[in-house]
């Protein structure tokens, strides 16, 4: 037998393992023995280091079949599996009203550049059964048509998560050859809602979970939320005679960002040093009330026409009536209220700063309708957060004039309904703020949640409440396996004039494998914001991020969490 040249083995064993490889991730697509018998590889391709590391890519899909209307669905799911795995699982949460199959990058959350692919992690992705232009009908509803689909709603809800941990699960096992060593969770908005909810209906299913501004309530921040704010600002553009083509009162010309920065400035100028230092940061944010903001607001009130250098009463009405939350004619709070901090506004040109507005009111410049929650939100409110599901045409004054129509105290009570095949309640299928975690603290899962305090989405108040409730059900040690981590000034997920690149996933794994619990993580303010580079520290609710007394205030080694 012939022996071949050592030299020549190195070159050809490569080749050898990269073929190996190949084959390896193609035979996927036979795949026997998964969790559920509907599942299809549709393609498994070995993809070669280039922008990601070498990696077998999966497509794959669960449970297709026809739905209401002859519409097409199925459950699909995009796993990458990297060459070197450090044998660890992780989800990617969604967004939005999902739809979209994701890169299976694996998102890290606070602004990272690094993803989880990359740090070799097995990465999973989904559209949660239902795909934004299969399922997209502009006169029922656009992308929110699936909310007609009593399955599509339960797969959204719940259902797909559970299916694809699985079915990722068993081929990272077939692939490797053994199961994942640890499992983790990462989402921001509907993503963090996802987290949530995994660590109670599916609460074996992973060690770490990072949920960002969560939307665990997510039909009662929808429909109340929406709805009030709508109707709130509607005032003004009557009040002013400001409507659309379509008739219907113009949010988005409510406020010039000018006026949104005098709000804002009132706000900063009322709360920033209840900390004990002025940097433009409220970090004292619980102990900013309406009481004490309000004599601020007042005083830029215009005592004659609108001036840029003032608010209509108007706009100052609307203001504080968003802020104090949806109520019914009883007065009693729907959802919750909203913390107030500097980051609702900012001047033209502060692109860091458009988050609040683009949400509740839209950019100024736009022709139309334009705010999110009039787009995104009105759509998943009448089909999906409601039942029965109400058609409602995607374009035109449809949108806009189904927010404006809701009459809390006739509706509000459409989250909990049920109806001929919608067996389950919106709350039934979405809810994800159960404050009973034992099942997940038992299985030693950890949970961290970071929320932007001017996010205008999810009211961090409310999950200040949540995480209370949570604390008082452990007799004061919820700090144990969960904590809350609020970052002054930011929006929903990212921007503002806030500290909101930051590290949590990091420092959940350190939690996770190391016993390591997170008693600060550290955060920078991006290039953008008011202070380029300024770092603090964040901190694990209810300690505050407090000056030392000396050294730079854009310095976190300054601060300390008490």
């Amino acid at each position: 037998m012939t022996r071949l040249p050592h030299t020549l083995l190195l070159v050809l064993l490569p080749a050898a393992f990269a073929q190996d490889s190949a084959q390896k991730c193609s035979g996927l697509t036979s795949a026997k023995g998964l969790p559920n018998s509907t599942t299809a590889i549709v393609s498994a391709t070995m993809n070669a280091a280039a922008a990601a590391p070498e990696h077998c890519e999966i497509i794959g899909k669960i449970n297709e079949r026809t739905g209401v209307n002859n519409q097409h669905y199925a459950i699909k799911f995009h796993l990458r599996l990297p060459a070197n795995w450090n044998g660890r699982f992780f989800f990617e949460g969604g967004g939005g009203s999902n739809g979209n199959l994701g890169n299976a990058m694996g998102t890290l959350q606070g602004q990272q550049r690094a993803n989880a692919l990359g740090l070799g992690y097995a990465v999973v992705s989904q559209d949660s059964g239902h795909d934004n232009r299969e399922n997209n009908d502009p006169e029922r509803n656009g992308a929110t048509t699936f909310g007609f689909d009593p399955q599509a709603r339960l797969d959204f809800g719940y259902n797909s998560y559970d299916q694809v941990t699985q079915a990722a699960k068993a081929l990272i096992r077939i692939y490797y050859g053994r199961a994942p060593e640890r499992s983790y969770f990462v989402g921001c908005s509907e993503g963090g809602r996802e987290g949530m909810m995994m660590s109670q209906r599916f609460p074996d299913y992973f060690d770490g979970i990072l949920a960002c501004s969560p939307g665990f309530k997510l039909p009662k921040a929808a429909l109340y939320g929406h709805s009030w704010d709508a109707q709130a600002f509607a005032e003004i553009a009557k009040a002013s005679g400001i409507y659309d083509r379509f008739g219907q009162p113009l949010l988005n010309k409510t406020f010039t960002d000018e006026d949104l920065d005098l709000a804002a400035q009132s706000i900063l100028g009322a709360c920033d040093e209840l900390d004990g230092l002025k940097d433009g940061m409220i970090v004292n944010f619980p102990a900013c009330t309406a009481a004490v903001v309000s004599p601020k607001l007042e005083a830029i009130a215009c005592k004659g026409p609108k001036r840029t250098t003032c608010l209509s009463t108007t706009q100052i009405a609307a203001i504080k009536k968003v802020m104090a939350g949806a109520k019914d004619s009883k007065g009693e709070l729907l959802y919750a209220d909203w913390a107030w901090d500097r980051g609702i506004g900012g001047k033209t040109g502060e692109t860091y700063n458009q988050g609040w507005r683009i949400w509740k009111i839209g950019a100024f410049d736009a022709p139309a309708n334009s705010a999110i929650i009039v787009g995104l939100g009105s759509g998943a409110v009448s089909a999906v957060f409601t039942t029965p599901p109400t058609v409602v045409a995607a374009t035109g004054p449809g949108p806009v004039k189904y927010l404006l129509d809701i009459d809390l105290n006739k509706d509000a009570n459409k989250i909990y309904s049920e109806s001929g095949v919608y067996t389950k309640s919106a709350w039934d299928f979405m809810m994800a703020s159960s404050t009973d975690l034992s099942r997940y603290k038992s299985h030693g899962g950890k949970l961290v949640i970071v929320h932007g305090v001017s996010d205008p989405v999810f009211s961090i108040n409310d999950t200040i409440n949540w995480w209370n409730e949570v604390n008082r059900a452990n007799n004061g040690a919820a700090e144990d396996f969960v904590r809350l981590f609020a970052v002054p000034g930011m929006n929903h997920c990212a921007g503002g004039p806030a500290t909101d690149q930051f590290d949590a996933f990091t420092a959940l794994v350190n939690w996770v494998e190391k016993s390591s619990p997170p008693e600060k993580i550290l955060a920078t303010a991006g290039p953008a914001s008011p202070w380029p580079g300024r770092t603090r520290p964040l901190c694990p609710y209810p300690a505050q991020a407090r000056y030392n007394g000396s050294g730079s205030i854009d310095d976190a080694a300054n601060f300390s969490c008490r």
